[in-house]
């Protein structure tokens, strides 16, 4: 996230350590970490490869009542950037959430 946000983009050897450490870390990452990695990828017009995007979909399913409207907002505008469709499940489980925080406001 910090690189993307100062503009310094990674060399391709770093990506790719990024995109394994987070494939091999996704069961522990939060919504925020989630949003926050694919909206990083996407500001760098970096594609993440495809067991990434299958980890941070699984893990946003399975997080999704801890997202914040920014966040849901964020991710899926993260995803379409990067020309990703987000699946079925990712999208359904996004739409409860919204809904869900709506009443809470």
């Amino acid at each position: 996230w910090a690189l993307a946000k100062m503009g310094n983009w990674p060399d391709a050897g770093l990506v790719q350590a990024m995109q394994r450490r987070g494939r091999e870390t996704a069961g522990h990452f939060t919504a925020q970490n989630v949003t926050n990695l694919m909206w990083a990828l996407a500001k760098m017009g970096i594609r993440p490869d495809a067991g990434l995007v299958v980890a941070m979909q699984a893990r946003a399913k399975e997080t999704a009542g801890d997202f914040k409207p920014v966040e849901i907002s964020n991710l899926l505008q993260a995803l379409v950037k990067l020309g990703i469709t987000p699946d079925a499940g990712l999208v359904a489980a996004m739409q409860r959430r919204a809904t869900a925080a709506a009443g809470e406001l």
